[in-house]
This record gives structure tokens, sequence and C-alpha cells, in this order.
């Protein structure tokens, strides 16, 4: 991993992510049986919201997690990796 902050929310089981983009941004995954996820933009009243924020680690196994595009997209700034 490149990114120590998601390796160690992953670690910690948990990652909370959010789209930080005015578009529509795709989580794609790896590994057989888990569906793309599609990430809808925030509504700019929501940007202060911890709501707005996604945990990834009720929804996926480490595992899954690290066989998916997460890590490009919060390097990319496309998803947001919140501290909460």
């Amino acid at each position: 991993m490149r990114s120590a902050r998601l390796a160690k929310a992953i670690t910690k089981g948990s990652v909370f992510v959010r789209n930080n983009r005015t578009g529509q941004v795709i989580l794609k995954f790896r590994t057989q049986g888990a569906k793309d996820r599609i990430f809808a933009p925030v509504p700019l009243h929501d940007q202060n919201n911890k709501d707005s924020y996604l945990n990834l680690s009720r929804l996926y196994s480490a595992e899954q997690l690290m066989a998916s595009t997460l890590e490009d997209l919060i390097l990319a700034q496309d998803l947001e990796l919140g501290e909460l």
C-alpha cells in the first residue's frame, strides 16, 4: 500500500470515505462476488456533516478493500478518506 492512512484505517476496520468530486465516482473490485459501487456527489450543504461518510469496513472485508481501486481513488483525490 502506498497510503499509510488507508492501511491504518483498514487495519482498524474504519474506512470512512465519501465522494470528493462533483460527478459520480465508481469503486471497482477485483474480487469475485463484490459488485462495483457508485458514489454520488456530496451536496454542498453536507460538506461539514460527518454522516456524509460511508463506512466501507462494514460492507466489505479487508481483503476486498485491498483488492479494489480504493487506494487509487483516494490518491487521485476522487474519494476523501475521513478520520471519524
